[in-house]
């Protein structure tokens, strides 16, 4: 049984596998995990890895005052539940199929970073110096937005080198069981840091990708997402090759209820800079027409790379803001505005 919020996937697919993909051995997974509270400036991005029954990963804690907890890499855990999935010290546990869903971190320890120290590079160590545990519930607050369905160009740029780099496809073609779906969300609970322990009350956004992750070719990214106290929201994923043409392009905006398809005609290409300020999101509807959208990203950490999939020694520091990085992703807490209403979400971009 699939509803109006599942994209027409079945309840099964929004778990994790439990252990290899049958037709393709390179398939794996991911469950990033956004949340940001505005008013106490608390946000959290969980980023596990699953494949072959295992799961791995790592998170971010963003704290008042400028400072983040980071463990890049957990402990894996085995996944005997597929509605249940964890690390040494990071869980999920799915209560409704694209409806609920719990999250758990229980003490992971973890290093201590800045705001400052991610912007200007400086990480010089990452041994763990704190620990710190959340407990989340999610409630989706719009339809699942199954990357590739809502425009026909992005159908076919799934189709083509992009679906390998969103992950949402096997290394033979398209496959019912692949794919990579956003949902945005509210968000509670508790978050303890130390002897602290604080309450926790935003938004923020699930994401789910099953498929086989080829990099080759691919020169940057922009995913961004954001949810408003009307309800409504948005997503954007734009795909660039290294020829500079955009090989996956595709965007939608909700009422909360329902998805409708929009077109990309501005994103911000300036991650780069170190004092980036305020950008523009541009989008085109049908039943809308333009929508203007003023962003800026208030929280960030960064992965700086010589090349893609290859954060590795040579290049210090690795895990923060390096001009010079042949990669630089930045993933960020972003602000939003669209029509005088302010809402959160998050912003990654890279290349």
């Amino acid at each position: 049984m699939t509803d109006a919020f599942s994209a027409g996937l079945v309840p099964e697919q929004d778990y994790a596998l439990t252990g290899p993909f049958p037709d393709d051995p390179g398939v794996a997974e991911t469950m990033n995990f956004w949340a940001y509270d505005a008013e106490r400036d608390i946000g959290l991005n969980l980023h596990p890895q699953i494949k072959d029954g295992a799961m791995a990963g790592g998170a971010t804690l963003f704290l008042p005052g400028g400072k983040i907890l980071r463990r890049r890499h957990d402990d894996p855990g085995r996944v005997t539940d597929g509605a249940a999935p964890s690390s040494a010290h990071i869980s999920y546990r799915c209560i409704e199929p694209f409806h609920r869903w719990a999250y758990t971190v229980d003490n992971l320890p973890a290093f201590a970073t800045s705001d400052s120290d991610q912007a200007h590079g400086n990480v010089a160590d990452e041994a763990p110096v704190t620990a710190f545990s959340v407990d989340f519930e999610s409630e989706c607050a719009a339809p699942a937005w199954c990357n590739g369905t809502l425009t026909t160009e992005a159908r076919h740029g799934m189709e083509g080198p992009a679906g390998l780099w969103i992950a949402a496809r096997t290394s033979k073609g398209m496959h019912p069981d692949c794919f990579r779906y956003d949902q945005l969300v509210r968000v509670t609970g508790k978050v303890r840091a130390g002897d602290e322990v604080m309450d926790f009350n935003g938004v923020g956004l699930r994401c789910h990708v099953r498929g086989s992750r080829d990099l080759n070719g691919m020169a940057g990214t922009c995913w961004m997402s954001g949810l408003f106290p009307s309800g409504r929201g948005f997503g954007v994923l734009v795909n660039i090759g290294d020829d500079g043409r955009y090989l996956f392009s595709e965007a939608h905006i909700t009422d909360g209820k329902h998805l409708e398809p929009a077109r990309i005609l501005q994103f911000p290409r300036t991650h780069r800079d170190l004092n980036e300020g305020k950008y523009w999101l541009q989008l085109a509807t049908d039943a809308h027409g333009m929508i203007d959208i003023e962003g800026e990203d208030i929280r960030a950490f960064y992965w700086s790379m010589p090349e893609w999939g290859a954060p590795a020694a040579g290049m210090p520091p690795v895990y923060a803001r390096d001009g010079n990085a042949g990669v630089l992703m930045k993933q960020a807490i972003a602000r939003y505005v669209w029509d005088g209403e302010i809402g959160y979400g998050h912003d990654e971009r890279s290349g």
